[in-house]
């Protein structure tokens, strides 16, 4: 019975021991959930503030990162524009300077042996009156009595030289050279004329020239009355002159030579038929010279060239 009575007394102290805690429990709780939330805040702020700062950190340091990335571009920009100045000044002087030297051979004033320019100034001709005529090779002939020396020049770039294996010795009239130019005064005419057509009888020459052949029936007439005077004319079908040199007639001295373009204007009775041509003596008013010579004058002739030819 006693037992009975401590055995329930125990389950009822368990019990009140038990509700107790429940009690207990129930009461602290919330006094610990509002204790801790303050705290969580805080720890909640720090945290915030903590992970907020790494942020503005990566930002500042974006901001270093472009601001580098700027001023680096800036830079490689400032030196490729001032690499790209220099280039272009470079290529500008460059251009210039080409521009100059490229004028300056231009205006490069002509030069020529003593000999040759002697010879222009007493007919009143310069090398630049040569280079307005567009002449690139010119001949000379000197002539004392009815001899004369013959000598060949070429322009090269703004000089003028000499070509000495052309260098030769010949024959103007037999009267000389005169200014007084008339039929049968058996003198040759001074003064620069053009170098005209080629001509041959029998094989063609080499040269540069245009060419005709003289055949039986070439004539140059010489009579100051015809419409033809001093004209290369082919055949008789309209002659109307008196007289005309029949070129073929005269073999050794045409067969090889060249026209001397003198009084083109067929100005009356001021001469006619005037050649340079195979000649061993003086002329009639012609200006000889030895075969080979002629030959290789005409080899060395072009009419691209625009030749000359100075008697004096």
């Amino acid at each position: 019975m006693n037992k009975r009575i401590f055995w329930v007394i125990g389950i009822i102290a368990a019990g009140v021991v038990i509700s107790a805690a429940i009690i207990l429990t129930a009461v602290f709780k919330p006094w610990e959930s509002k204790s801790a939330s303050p705290k969580s805040e805080s720890q909640a702020t720090f945290d915030e503030a903590s992970e907020k700062a790494p942020l503005r950190s990566s930002a500042l340091d974006a901001s270093d990162v472009k601001s580098s990335t700027e001023s680096a571009d800036s830079g490689e920009t400032a030196e490729t524009r001032d690499g790209n100045e220099d280039e272009n000044k470079t290529a500008t002087e460059a251009e210039t300077e080409s521009e100059s030297v490229t004028e300056a051979e231009t205006k490069a004033e002509p030069k020529a042996p003593q000999a040759m320019t002697e010879l222009l100034s007493k007919h009143n001709r310069t090398l630049e009156s040569l280079n307005s005529l567009g002449c690139g090779q010119f001949i000379t002939v000197a002539s004392s009595g009815s001899g004369a020396q013959i000598e060949f020049y070429e322009l090269k770039g703004s000089e003028w030289v000499l070509s000495e294996e052309l260098s030769c010795s010949g024959f103007v009239g037999a009267n000389g050279t005169t200014d007084d130019m008339h039929e049968g005064g058996y003198a040759t005419p001074r003064g620069i004329f053009h170098v005209g057509d080629a001509f041959y009888i029998g094989s063609k020459p080499e040269t540069g020239l245009a060419t005709f052949e003289v055949t039986d029936d070439i004539y140059w007439v010489d009579d100051p009355d015809s419409s033809h005077y001093n004209k290369k004319v082919k055949g008789v079908e309209n002659k109307d002159w008196k007289s005309a040199e029949h070129m073929i007639d005269y073999y050794s001295s045409y067969e090889y030579g060249f026209v001397i373009d003198y009084n083109t204007e067929a100005v009356y009775n001021a001469g006619s038929a005037i050649f340079f041509h195979v000649s061993s003596s003086s002329t009639a008013g012609c200006v000889g010279t030895s075969r080979d010579m002629v030959l290789r004058y005409l080899a060395k002739l072009q009419a691209s060239a625009n030749p000359y030819i100075l008697i004096d």
